[in-house]
């Protein structure tokens, strides 16, 4: 489905990635890339050295021995994680409530995050399904399309529920007919403009895609993050868990419904500790 032009406006609007960022997505996918480089890219960004030394601290990355050294702080938490953090810092400086959806900012927050969990315990469930550290990336911004959407389009909550409702279609097949797109196509024409390697912006793009017949293991595992966040009730909003998911992504994956319960509980688990180092409280 074509874009509204509006939102396609919007997006060229938006501001680029910081430098700091730009050169970690591009260290991303570099095996030469370890903690020494990571260090040097990140070291003379302060907001970025006082997450990852806060984050690095924290109990859930055995922070009972206290370091104040970035390079042992990267090699601590991972490069992925490193990424993680910076550019969920830079999507929270974007976000807002988001009415639309019914979602507050933390609940934007929580789930984004819960879903970067998820996808890395569907990578330790699935060690066959050969995910890269870019998938929970993935997984982080997959719903990253919500943010223009709310802010480029006038529309409440009642208005996609009554359409649901009255045609008897899921929450995001409303957005398409109320709005032309989705926000997993809004998200995904985000990642092309920021940047993002194109397995991201696929995945972001395709989440809510169903039935998927030719996938990738990274757009699978964001489909499966995505309803794994859900089931622990992180970022329900106004969709709930009314959407669709091809039950082949778990096939695909060879994930089965005991290897998802572990997921969610691994996802759970996290969630907990990460929203404690972030001071944001779980209900």
């Amino acid at each position: 489905m074509a874009i509204p032009q509006q939102l396609l406006a919007g997006i060229g609007r938006l501001d680029p990635l910081p430098a700091t960022l730009q050169r970690l997505m591009k260290a991303l996918n570099d095996d030469e890339a370890g903690a020494y480089v990571i260090g040097e890219i990140v070291q003379f960004d302060h907001a970025v050295v006082a997450t990852l030394l806060r984050v690095a601290n924290s109990a859930a990355f055995g922070g009972w021995v206290r370091t104040e050294s970035v390079r042992e702080a990267v090699g601590r938490i991972g490069k992925a994680r490193v990424i993680d953090l910076v550019l969920g810092d830079h999507i929270k400086k974007l976000q807002g409530a988001a009415p639309m959806y019914n979602l507050s900012e933390e609940d934007l927050w929580l789930h984004s995050t819960a879903a970067s969990l998820a996808v890395r315990a569907i990578a330790r469930e699935c060690p066959t399904a050969g995910l890269s550290e870019s998938a929970a990336i993935a997984g982080l911004v997959h719903d990253v399309g919500k943010l223009v959407m709310v802010r480029y389009l006038r529309a409440d909550v009642t208005a996609l529920l009554g359409l649901r409702d009255e045609k008897k279609i899921t929450f995001v097949q409303a957005e398409r007919e109320l709005f032309g797109c989705d926000h997993a196509e809004v998200g995904g024409e985000m990642a092309k403009h920021w940047g993002f390697p194109p397995e991201i912006q696929e995945a972001i793009a395709r989440h809510h895609e169903a039935p998927i017949d030719s996938s990738t293991p990274v757009l699978d595992a964001v489909v499966v993050a995505n309803l794994a966040a859900k089931s622990i009730g992180a970022g329900l909003g106004a969709e709930g868990m009314d959407m669709i998911v091809d039950n082949r992504c778990y096939s695909r994956l060879k994930l089965d419904f005991a290897g998802f319960s572990r997921v969610c509980l691994a996802t759970l688990s996290g969630l907990k500790d990460v929203a404690t180092a972030y001071g944001v409280k779980m209900d």
